[in-house]
């Protein structure tokens, strides 16, 4: 119910203003991140990703924001759950649904684990630090979309990402102003630009936060050689004794003579 009432919430006024903000930040975004599969995980039906020169691009919608059985586009599941394979999906995006998640760290995990090696994460959410943030703290809207979701800060986001093997690439900030809801009002203003725009303070309503999955390496491992004393005695070779039938090699040890 609480997507729902989120998606219905990006379809008025003021929602639709911060949805053309996000998109022009996408639109200068995503053209930059290439592959064959781009997943868009969404509290809202519409998709953020048409920039996007990846061929295969699908919205996987959430079982409650699905019209019916027989959708078009066949793509529902649940979030913590994606029916998708380990190192599959070259760009992820997911937009406000980490805010709107019971578990969002295990969401993040499932978004780890179907991640390509190298593979970009794009995290669109509400930001605590904003005036928006304080809104939700100190007004009347908690039960009202979107103040009824979690805020996460971005610092504990990154670090979230940062132990899932996640290296952050942006954080990206927007909407400055009061949550007004009124026909007068253009969130997106200025933003046509997206990534261009000079101003980029961390206290923007939205952040957007880009993430690169790194590649695990192997740190060859030195043996740890004792050093042997006693070459003089020259016993290189040393001793052997049979084994059922077969002979191997008898191991240094202390007082081996």
């Amino acid at each position: 119910m609480v997507m729902k009432k989120m998606a219905q919430w990006f379809e008025s006024n003021l929602g639709t203003q911060v949805f053309n903000a996000q998109q022009a930040i996408m639109d200068q975004l995503l053209p930059g991140y290439f592959g064959y599969h781009l997943c868009q995980l969404s509290v809202q039906p519409r998709s953020l990703f048409d920039s996007s020169p990846i061929h295969h691009k699908f919205v996987m919608r959430q079982p409650e924001l699905a019209v019916n059985t027989t959708d078009p586009q066949g793509f529902i599941s649940d979030a913590e759950n994606l029916p998708f394979e380990n190192d599959s999906i070259d760009v992820l995006l997911l937009h406000h649904l980490l805010d709107f998640s019971p578990a969002p760290q295990q969401l993040l995990r499932e978004i780890a684990r179907i991640s390509l090696p190298m593979g970009h994460v794009v995290i669109v959410g509400f930001n605590p630090f904003s005036l928006w943030g304080a809104v939700k703290a100190v007004g009347g809207r908690r039960n009202k979309s979107p103040w009824n979701g979690n805020f996460i800060r971005p610092g504990r986001l990154m670090d979230w990402l940062n132990l899932l093997n996640f290296k952050i690439d942006r954080a990206q900030y927007c909407i400055y102003g009061l949550p007004l809801n009124s026909a007068g009002v253009n969130l997106s203003a200025g933003y046509p630009q997206g990534l261009s725009r000079d101003a980029n303070w961390p206290f923007g309503a939205v952040y957007v936060i880009v993430a690169r999955k790194q590649v695990g390496t192997m740190t060859p491992i030195k043996p740890a050689w004792k050093e042997r004393s006693g070459f003089h005695e020259l016993s290189v070779v040393r001793p052997v004794r049979p084994v059922s039938g077969r002979q191997i090699s008898t191991p240094d040890r202390p007082g081996n003579k």
